[in-house]
């Protein structure tokens, strides 16, 4: 869970980087493409600045060698281009177009035609063409032409660009790191507050827990406002438990008063054993001859029979009391054999035989005990009248079996069934299919919500000769 809480986090981190990155980059990237856009604009016109006037010098200074037709003088004048390394060639054309003389860089050929063309000006790519005419004492001698790459002009300055960019860019990942851990910082406390309150509400169904309220005015006003729902919520599950408890104490009570009837049989027996007992003890210390050792053999029937009456009376006692306790672990086996010493007695009565069958060992499980007691009873209770509204076999099947999906506690019938149209509705307080003077429909809901309360389930189905409930709890680690 640890690692997992750490990917979540650094997760959340990248994703603000990349957030923050990403707002930072889009218009970073525009401002630069203006900024690259607009730079090599400048480039060009300046470069085209600077070879027109060039090329205006060369002009009037090769006036006087086409004048006085002195080639070496015009040779001399371009070859002091060979120091600009933009320049690709240049060319000087007399008044016929007859070319006079001419300077070109090492591999540079003219394929573009512009010499015979009368454009003054021409782009192709990074490549500038330019013309200008001859004129000395207004008499036209001739033109100069000459080509230039701006590419070299540039790069000097392009490089400054792209050096100033990527620092900017290095700027803007920086501050996005920097208002990242910022905002990480700020946001990382009151979150992992939050988180551990969803998570102690989630996995534990309780809202006793408050947030911490930060200092900070933007989260204060959220978790104020939470734990007034946490206390809200709380008030009303706490409301909740004290209603289901005593819907529960309630249905336990008239489970004993349905009980009273085999309860005093019960009782009746052991005090009927009493009764004889005194009664044959008394006629022999009568008779001037008792005999000490039956005598003693009467009383400690005596006391037996008083102990089996006094735990009959105890575990009603413990059944009727409103069940508080905490979760324990309790054995299934115990809560079978407990619920058939308050009701066996009333299944002899009613004719029903009860069998159990029950494993030598078993898995405990979380609960309480009376209320387990409670939930058994309540099945058997149904059990009983389906069975007596029913003719046929009078029987009740109770199992306790484990296996890999938890423990299960089944009960099953011969009372007919449950009708398919009654199942889905089966659990859902005070729906009933009894007359109204056999019962109040809260029976099944009390025990689903008994076993739901413990993190079990409870299911109905029906058999071939009647139904069948079945409560499975998880395994526990214990």
């Amino acid at each position: 869970m640890i690692f997992s809480m750490k990917k979540i986090r650094i997760s959340f981190f990248y994703r603000q980087l990349l957030a923050l990155v990403v707002i930072n980059s889009i218009p970073l990237i525009f401002v630069s493409t203006e900024l690259l856009s607009s730079s090599y604009s400048h480039i060009k016109e300046s470069q085209e600045i600077l070879l027109k006037e060039r090329l205006s010098f060369l002009s009037s200074t090769v006036a006087s060698a086409i004048l006085f037709d002195d080639v070496n003088t015009a040779h001399s004048i371009l070859s002091t281009l060979e120091q600009d390394k933009d320049v690709r060639y240049a060319r000087i054309y007399d008044a016929d177009s007859n070319l006079f003389s001419e300077y070109s860089r090492l591999n540079e050929v003219d394929s573009s035609g512009f010499d015979s063309s009368n454009e003054e000006i021409e782009y192709a790519e990074t490549i500038i063409y330019l013309r200008s005419p001859i004129i000395f004492d207004n008499e036209h001698l001739g033109f100069v032409t000459l080509s230039a790459d701006t590419y070299y002009a540039g790069q000097t300055k392009r490089t400054d660009f792209y050096l100033a960019l990527v620092a900017v860019i290095i700027g803007s990942l920086s501050l996005a790191l920097l208002l990242n851990w910022f905002v990480q910082r700020r946001l990382s406390a009151p979150i992992n507050n939050l988180m551990g309150v969803i998570k102690y509400v989630s996995r534990q169904a309780k809202y006793d827990r408050q947030l911490a309220v930060p200092n900070d005015p933007e989260f204060s006003e959220l978790f104020i406002g939470i734990n007034e729902m946490l206390n809200t919520l709380s008030q009303h599950e706490q409301e909740r438990e004290e209603a289901s408890a005593q819907i529960i104490q309630s249905s336990k009570l008239a489970t004993l008063g349905e009980m009273a009837t085999s309860v005093a049989h019960e009782l009746n027996q052991p005090l009927q054993v009493i009764r004889l007992a005194v009664a044959n003890a008394s006629h022999r210390i009568a008779s001037g001859n008792p005999d000490l050792e039956i005598v003693s053999e009467k009383l400690s029937r005596i006391d037996g029979q008083a102990e089996r009456a006094s735990a009959i009376i105890d575990h009603m006692r413990i059944f009727g009391r409103e069940a508080k306790e905490e979760l324990e672990y309790i054995d299934p086996k115990m809560v079978i054999t407990n619920s058939l010493d308050l009701m066996g007695e009333q299944m002899r009565l009613n004719n029903i035989e009860v069998t159990s069958d029950l494993p030598e060992e078993c898995s405990l499980v979380l609960g309480h005990m009376i209320l387990m007691e409670q939930v058994m009873l309540n099945l058997l209770t149904n059990a009983r009248d389906a069975i007596d509204q029913n003719s046929g076999e009078r029987k009740i099947a109770l199992r306790v079996f484990e296996d890999a999906e938890g423990v299960h506690i089944t009960s099953t019938d011969t009372g007919g069934g449950i009708p398919e149209d009654v199942l889905p509705r089966i659990f859902e307080p005070f729906y009933t299919t009894k007359d109204i003077n056999q019962g109040t429909g809260l029976g099944l809901s009390v025990a689903y919500g008994i076993v739901r309360d413990m993190r079990g389930t409870i299911a109905a189905g029906n058999t071939a000769n009647g139904a069948q409930f079945t409560i499975t709890f998880p395994l526990t680690s214990d």
